[in-house]
């Protein structure tokens, strides 16, 4: 038998798929206490469907705003995951990610106006059962060219990684392969450009699973907070996941 990949799971993002029972998206997620705020965590987050929206053309549109005159209180912005929340009636199809999946996604990083130049916390991540986390990225407006991957499964290990292809308003490609050795992350322009930028050696256990999540944070932490009311925004046009299958040889 010989390996080859297929898609076991993708989004274009052409239409409002979450929010409701039977939907492949939910807004709200057990990583956070109440399921949309989280500010043990540092964040502002107030998660709502309101603040998502469909593209034309496809992608999805996660806006961030003030609850209140004060910058420094919470925002109502936006939240997806497969994970089906409280049972699923907000959607979360169940789709989870094993060992050695490939997840790549396409997105727009905040512009340098967002929160002041401040604040935004866009992230793509992986939860389950208050554990099995790994960051396929974060990022921070304060520091517009870097990025964060982190294993967070039985301990921590990543790495903050520098790229000419990160900055404020940039489109850019952000791929994790989760292996059971190593978790490798990848930065491309395109699909095709993926360069490997950082690997963990430790990877996840082989009985690992977790749910997706693609969300806007914005950040409480000292220093990082937002200066203005201005609202802050990232898009997602894709998101794929790629698996190893046996096939015959001959």
């Amino acid at each position: 038998m010989s390996p080859q990949t297929t898609v076991v799971f993708s989004d274009l993002f052409r239409k409002t798929d979450w929010g409701r029972p039977g939907a492949v998206w939910c807004p709200y997620t057990s990583a956070y206490p109440d399921g949309r705020t989280n500010a043990p965590n540092w964040k502002l987050d107030y998660t709502t469907t309101s603040a998502m929206s469909v593209v034309k053309g496809g992608g999805v549109l996660l806006r961030a705003t003030p609850r209140t005159r004060s910058p420094h209180g919470q925002w109502a912005t936006g939240l997806l995951t497969t994970e089906p929340w409280d049972g699923g009636p907000c959607g979360g199809d169940g789709f989870m990610v094993h060992p050695d999946d490939y997840v790549l996604v396409h997105l727009r990083l905040p512009e340098r106006t967002d929160g002041g130049g401040h604040a935004a916390w866009p992230g793509l991540w992986t939860w389950k059962d208050g554990d099995n986390e790994v960051d396929i990225l974060e990022w921070h407006s304060e520091t517009p060219g870097v990025a964060e991957f982190v294993n967070h499964v039985d301990g921590d290990i990543g790495a903050l990684v520098r790229s000419s292809l990160l900055g404020f308003g940039k489109w850019i490609y952000v791929g994790a392969r989760l292996g059971t050795d190593t978790v490798t992350w990848y930065l491309g322009s395109t699909p095709q450009s993926m360069k490997a930028v950082f690997s963990d050696h430790k990877g996840v256990p082989l009985d690992w699973k977790a749910y997706l999540i693609m969300n806007l944070s914005i950040s409480a932490q000292p220093g990082r907070e937002p200066t203005t009311l201005t609202p802050i925004t990232t898009e997602i046009s894709s998101v794929q996941v790629y698996r190893a299958v046996e096939r015959p040889l001959g």
